[in-house]
């Protein structure tokens, strides 16, 4: 395994704003073949890094690196790219989905001359960058698999993450994205109100938090705490915020993506219970999508189904799904 960062420069961001001393964390499993056409991208997710997908990469694994390079780009905003955390350029500007791919595009040319994918892949705001390198660049993207994804932040998920929001700027401490000390009570309250989105009644109700270790709710919940602590609230509301940005189209109207632009095969597994990125918009985009099935997740973990490596009855259709985009093979999975 390999990781570096790629220099983008200062970057002019879809807002106008300058995004100024850019750098974009990355890391390498695997071996690019000698005409670099072996990639398989796999985007960062909220609140994860580039190593979140290591439980799925490997020899023999989900993406398989003896077959396959696998690259793992981070999110701008995320602590490990140019981040407000990091940012030494004055008030961190909004960065958005398109940004992101367009530095991810360059890291990928200009570092290691790699012009088309076999693959982008990638769970939940993962999923959202791939969908958005398929409409974007769709003569780089051969195919696309999202995981509790959808395209668009729709309504729901709007609600969802303005809850969250409200809560970090809430903070007496905060003013323009930042924060005068770290914000330990709101980081915790955060937390907890984000679990509860983030698995399903079925998986509170049959303590399914006992699989992951964890005997009680409470130190479940606290668990969640801690975890959310070890990483910077500026940076988690920064990518909230790039995550809050996401808008496709369907036909004519505005000048936002369109979805009919993806030619890629897609496969979309949504979570037949995910509370944000929900089954049936998920199947709205598909149908405008001209390539696009959809595999439901029928399990009781919500939007962390998509969890890399979190859930073997949830890994299992992830894997069977990256075999069929990859080979060709059909296992009957699809609905």
């Amino acid at each position: 395994m390999q990781s570096g960062y790629f220099s983008c420069g200062d970057v002019r961001l879809a807002s106008g704003q300058i995004l100024q001393d850019a750098r974009l964390a990355w890391r390498m499993w695997g071996t690019l073949s000698d005409t670099a056409d072996n990639c398989i991208l796999v985007p960062a997710y909220y609140g994860g890094s580039t190593a979140s997908y290591a439980p799925l990469i490997g020899p023999g694994n989900v993406f398989d690196t003896d077959r396959y390079c696998v690259i793992t780009p981070g999110l701008l905003g995320a602590g490990e790219s140019t981040s407000p955390s990091t940012y030494g350029g004055g008030v961190f500007p909004l960065v958005d989905m398109r940004d992101n791919v367009r530095c991810q595009r360059r890291m990928l040319r200009e570092q290691f001359g790699i012009e088309s994918l076999p693959l982008v892949a990638g769970w939940s705001l993962g999923g959202m960058q791939a969908l958005y390198w398929a409409a974007m660049y769709p003569q780089d993207v051969r195919r696309v698999l999202a995981t509790c994804a959808t395209a668009n932040c729709w309504p729901q998920n709007r609600v969802f993450l303005e809850g969250m929001e409200s809560i970090l700027t809430a903070d007496a401490g905060y003013a323009e994205g930042t924060f005068a000390a770290p914000p330990v009570a709101t980081v915790k309250a955060f937390a907890r109100s984000y679990c509860g989105w983030a698995y399903s009644p079925d998986f509170f109700r049959t303590h399914g938090y006992r699989e992951l270790g964890y005997h009680t709710l409470e130190s479940f919940l606290r668990y969640w705490e801690q975890d959310h602590l070890e990483q910077n609230a500026a940076d988690l509301l920064a990518v909230l915020r790039t995550w809050k940005s996401a808008s496709f189209r369907h036909g004519p109207g505005d000048d936002v993506l369109d979805l009919a632009d993806i030619t890629a095969k897609v496969l979309l597994l949504p979570s037949v219970n995910d509370a944000y990125f929900i089954e049936s918009e998920v199947r709205m985009e598909a149908a405008w999508i001209s390539q696009a099935d959809v595999w439901p997740l029928v399990t009781r973990y919500g939007h962390c189904a998509g969890a890399p490596g979190r859930f073997a009855e949830a890994t299992a259709p992830l894997a069977r799904a990256v075999a069929s985009l990859l080979d060709g093979e059909s296992d009957g999975a699809k609905d």
